[in-house]
Formats: C-alpha cells, sequence, structure tokens
C-alpha cells in the first residue's frame, strides 16, 4: 500500500520520537563506531587482528564489518601493508559536519581576525562526549615557524588548558589548577586562560570558550605561538579581543553567556 505526505510525516514523527527514547541500539553500528574511533586514535592504521582485539570483537565479526567498511568508503586498505585506515568518504562526512556547525561559522571572522593580528595559528577545538577533544578548523600561522597541529587532531581528556577551560564553567567542586596553572576562579574572572610550554617546551597557548545554550564550553579557540611569538604581555594586551569575540560568537550560535563572564569593549576582530 503506497504511503501518501501526511501518513509519511506522521510517520517520521513517529520514528523521531522512537529515536528519542529508550529504544534498542544497533550493535553494528557500535562496532563501526568503535573501528572509526581505534583508527581515529592510530595514525599509522591497524591490520585486522589489531582492530578485532582493541575493539572487542570476534575476528570473523570484524572481517565482514571491516569489509563492508571499505565497500562503503568508510576505511581503506593498505595492501602492502595489511593495514587498514580511515577512508576519504570520512572527510566529506567530516567537512559537512564541520561546516554545519553554528558556533564554527561564527567563530571564522574573530579567528581569521586573530590569526591576522597576531600572525598566530587559531585553532578551533570541541569538548566530545566521551571527555577527548577535536581540533575542528584551523587559521594558519603567518610565522616562518609553524605547529604541527591540524585539522582532526586530538587531545587527551587530562590536555592542561582545554581542560581548564572546559572545568571553569561547569557546575562541579573539582579543582582544575595543575602543576601551578590557572585555576577556576581565576579563569572565570579573565574570561580565558593561557598555558607556557605544558604541552612541549616554548609552546604557549591562550584560549577562550564559546558558550551553547545552557552556558557551557561547546567550542574552544586557542592560539598557538612558540617561545617569544606569544608572551604574557600580549596576552594581557590581547585580553579585550578574546572576552569579545567569546561573547560575540556565542550571541550569533544561539548560546548563553554566562552572567559572570567578564564585559569587554566593541568589537573589532570580525570587522
Amino acid at each position: 500500500m503506497a504511503i501518501g505526505p501526511s501518513q509519511q510525516h506522521g510517520a517520521a514523527r513517529d520514528d523521531d520520537a522512537g529515536e528519542q527514547g529508550g529504544g534498542v541500539l544497533v550493535p553494528a553500528v557500535s562496532r563501526t563506531v568503535r573501528v572509526l574511533d581505534t583508527l581515529a586514535q592510530n595514525a599509522g592504521g591497524a591490520t585486522l587482528t589489531e582492530l578485532a582485539n582493541r575493539c572487542g570483537l570476534a575476528k570473523s565479526t570484524a572481517s565482514n564489518l571491516i569489509r563492508t567498511m571499505v565497500t562503503e568508503g568508510l576505511i581503506s586498505y593498505d595492501a602492502e601493508t595489511r593495514r587498514y585506515n580511515l577512508g576519504p568518504l570520512l572527510v566529506e562526512y567530516g567537512i559537512a559536519a564541520v561546516t554545519r556547525t553554528t558556533p564554527v561559522t561564527e567563530a571564522r571572522p574573530y579567528m581569521e581576525g586573530l590569526a591576522e593580528r597576531t600572525r598566530l595559528a587559531c585553532l578551533a577545538i570541541q569538548p566530545m562526549p566521551d571527555g577527548h577533544f577535536t581540533a575542528i578548523a584551523k587559521m594558519e600561522s603567518r610565522k616562518p615557524i609553524k605547529t604541527t597541529i591540524e585539522i582532526g587532531s586530538r587531545f587527551g581528556r587530562d590536555a592542561p588548558l582545554l581542560r581548564r577551560l572546559t572545568a571553569a564553567w561547569h557546575d562541579d567542586t573539582q579543582p582544575v589548577e595543575v602543576d601551578g596553572g590557572p585555576g577556576r576562579e581565576e579563569i572565570r574572572a579573565r574570561g580565558f586562560a593561557a598555558v607556557f610550554g605544558e604541552y612541549r617546551p616554548e609552546l604557549n597557548v591562550v584560549g577562550f570558550p564559546v558558550f551553547d545554550r545552557d552556558g557551557y564550553p561547546c567550542l574552544l579557540i586557542t592560539l598557538l605561538g612558540i617561545g617569544d611569538d606569544l608572551t604574557p604581555h600580549d596576552i594581557d594586551e590581547l585580553a579585550p579581543d578574546l572576552v569579545t569575540a567569546a561573547r560575540a560568537i556565542t550571541a550569533r550560535s544561539g548560546g548563553q553567556v554566562p552572567a559572570d563572564y567578564p564585559v569587554a569593549g566593541p568589537e573589532r576582530l570580525a570587522d
């Protein structure tokens, strides 16, 4: 029996309601995500045996799943090394996802302004559901020496600056101080945070949050400098622009700036 437009619309509403409820998860999808996540964390890829072991799958199950993923373009296979890696189709999916993320779209003019003013690399980094962080947009440094952090780079949940920035605006009592770095109250008072040499020697980083509708950080914008390219004095001069950008990007993407977030002067970076 044919289904008319109104029936299709009703069926879609029923499907949406079911999806938002406590329905049964599809094991094959969960396995696929585990394979992709494993490959994302291993730049050199993995063999079939390694994927099966790391994903907790029987080798026969892993073989069928991976063969299907290769056919669909989700992962690739190198016959010489017999290793699998992320596939080209994911690039298209990733670009589509990033370009449709409102905070990133709104952040780009400010990232361009910061990169132009400082000549430093500017990264947009997204907190992920499992606690780690992923770089999803970048404005390249104008300096001769450039950072090697690229779009798609992952940072652990203990990444010094990123963890502090996200924890500072969450309603918990766990301290965010690490090795004498900026603490929760200092970060909230300034509206941003900076670390010097904590990721690796000579790499200095300053970052500020973009907030979602609940007032929690959903995106972190960072500037990266080597040695004297980014000093405490430079950061003090940038402070008004960092706070202004955080407020403007949040407002333009439909987020909510926390009531105690600092106030900055007129917008300049996006002009």
